[in-house]
């Protein structure tokens, strides 16, 4: 670290598909690591982080910030990132701060495309079968994390396609002008759909000219392939992070499958669906028993 550092960071990343974890002093890059093995992050990120933390010649307490991104995703994947979060941040001296999943796959977006103010990106991830999270954001430049335009919601991937198309005749925003702006889509959501979003092509900009005309609204292009953010992009959002000494809420959007099945699997337990569902929201508003 040297003597002008704002700081060691860590970034940490569970909420789809890839476990991945990054490194940096002073906002750069010393290491980063990416395990496509979302089935294995529980039993991988604690010895991951032992041999970089080896290799770096760091303790795991000399962290003074560390961002996590706290979903929409996994529920295994976000409580496991969490809680090693909120674990380095007791044992040491970091300031913790929360990223939004949705908006590192947009920033990721505007980042390979160096895109200018104006452009819209919808994020689409896989939420459960027939079911994604749905979410547009405005970018601002390459240089700055993309924004939010509306809330994330679940919803069906036909749902996520109508209000895509609609978004090609929205009002742009102040200051950019007509016929400059560009919808891109991406994320899992796409992919794992396919079938539903091939209209999309038939809106995709043509190099001779041949792609939908102006009237019909904004062109669209699809990135099928972008389901995992860059690390470029979570450092972006790390760097524009407001960090506190508290710990980070999830952002789950979709219900747990396990309390949605809670009255079927109650009578195994010698209970009811309705003691049982009583009993867990005792548990939900129980204060915590230590300070641990």
């Amino acid at each position: 670290m040297s003597q002008y550092s704002t700081g060691l960071e860590l970034i940490l990343n569970a909420a789809e598909g890839v476990l991945q974890i990054v490194v940096t002093d002073d906002e750069k890059t010393l290491c980063s690591q990416q395990w496509h093995r979302a089935d294995r992050a529980t039993e991988i990120l604690a010895p991951a982080l032992e041999g970089l933390c080896a290799a770096l010649d760091i303790k795991p307490t000399s962290f003074r910030r560390i961002a996590c991104v706290r979903g929409p995703g996994s529920f295994t994947g976000i409580r496991l990132v969490l809680a090693t979060t909120a674990a380095l941040r007791r044992t040491g001296k970091a300031a913790v701060t929360g990223l939004d999943y949705m908006q590192a796959l947009a920033t990721t977006v505007a980042l390979r495309g160096q895109l200018l103010f104006g452009a819209t990106i919808w994020v689409l991830t896989h939420a459960r079968r027939n079911l994604v999270h749905c979410q547009s954001f405005l970018s601002y430049g390459p240089m700055i994390p993309t924004q939010p335009s509306s809330t994330v919601d679940l919803c069906s991937p036909e749902d996520a396609l109508k209000r895509i198309v609609t978004s090609r005749t929205a009002p742009l925003p102040d200051g950019v002008p007509a016929g400059s702006r560009t919808i891109w889509v991406c994320g899992s959501g796409l992919s794992r759909n396919a079938a539903v979003f091939c209209p999309l092509d038939l809106m995709r900009p043509a190099l001779d000219g041949t792609g939908p005309k102006a009237d019909e609204g904004a062109p669209i292009i699809t990135l099928d392939e972008l389901v995992t953010p860059d690390i470029n992009a979570l450092c972006l959002l790390a760097r524009h992070g407001e960090f506190d000494d508290k710990d980070i809420e999830p952002l789950y959007v979709r219900p747990c499958d396990a309390v949605e099945n809670l009255p079927q699997l109650a009578p195994r337990q010698g209970l009811t669906g309705e003691e049982a569902t009583a009993s867990l929201e005792r548990l939900l508003q129980r204060p915590p028993q230590s300070d641990i």
